[in-house]
């Protein structure tokens, strides 16, 4: 085999097309300022108690969050009271960060049956953390889902809002027109780890998804159509050649009951190579799959 020299490949991701069918009605910009006239309308939670330690007693900086259903998604807002003389971390965070920084949380069960519950986080600097809780209390991160999110901050402390759109995991249909949910709200902050909860129930008790407080929304529902094509390109200097490859991935979604995934001709050039085993027993050794199409969001199964 003849060495080559050099060895260019570029790799373009193709637009994704989101076609969302919602009924006309009043939007909430998801900007990271709550306008009173777009959140009319919505649940106020104020009652927030302290878990992180697991006292139940009010915070000592309050927290307030809205909570409403719209036909783009469920629009989601903290108020997180900071005063000046309170630390905050400003420390720029990656998708599913560990850091211990000032954040918020959104846990719903869609179904209300607390078998599976979605966490949606928030970074005080805007970078965002999401997964899936299974067994009321196993938490995997291998889910990433599609939502808005925006943060805003002032001398009394900041702002978050998120719209998590109705497509963005599977539900089972609502009864006359209303959905039935569960959820979790929480704000932690970073400088003393303390969190603050509603309703007072913790991660780190064997209950935690059951124990959500049910509410009622307004049902809507959406579809989406999302395709991701792929273009390779792979030239040998040495031999003059020229390799070009394609394909695309397809996910659609007509609503909360159904949903199709297909690959064309998957990229494996994102694969990582497996390791090199030099296994002299009689039991074959066992190389699991690295196509990103065939590997993530598994945990949720």
């Amino acid at each position: 085999m003849r060495p080559i020299q050099n060895r260019s490949r570029c790799r373009l991701l193709g637009l994704v097309l989101f076609a969302v069918l919602t009924v006309p009605a009043h939007a909430v910009e998801i900007d990271g300022r709550i306008d009173p006239a777009e959140w009319q309308g919505a649940q106020r939670v104020t009652d927030f108690k302290v878990v992180q330690p697991l006292t139940g007693a009010a915070p000592a900086h309050p927290v307030e969050g809205w909570i409403l259903a719209t036909p783009e998604g469920l629009a989601v807002a903290w108020r997180v009271s900071m005063p000046p003389d309170v630390p905050r971390s400003r420390q720029p965070v990656q998708r599913d960060f560990e850091a211990q920084v000032d954040r918020v949380n959104f846990n719903i069960d869609f179904d209300g049956d607390g078998r599976t519950a979605y966490n949606f986080c928030i970074s005080s600097t805007n970078g965002i953390g999401d997964g899936v809780f299974s067994n009321e209390n196993a938490f995997n991160d291998d889910w990433d889902g599609n939502w808005k999110h925006a943060v805003s901050e002032d001398d009394q402390g900041w702002t978050a809002e998120a719209l998590i759109p109705w497509y963005i995991a599977p539900m089972r249909q609502g009864t006359d027109g209303r959905r039935r949910v569960k959820v979790n709200m929480d704000r932690v902050i970073g400088a003393t780890g303390e969190r603050a909860a509603w309703p007072a129930v913790t991660f780190e008790r064997s209950r935690f998804v059951s124990d959500f407080i049910p509410i009622e929304v307004a049902e809507y529902s959406q579809s989406l159509l999302a395709v991701t094509p792929y273009v390779s390109g792979l030239y040998d200097n040495v031999d003059g050649r020229s390799d070009f490859d394609g394909g695309a991935d397809l996910f659609w979604k007509p609503n909360g009951q159904f949903q199709l995934s297909a690959t064309l001709n998957p990229d494996f050039g994102q694969v990582e190579s497996d390791d090199l085993v030099v296994n002299f027993s009689a039991t074959e050794t066992f190389i699991s799959d690295k196509r990103p199409f065939f590997t993530e969001n598994q945990g949720i199964f």
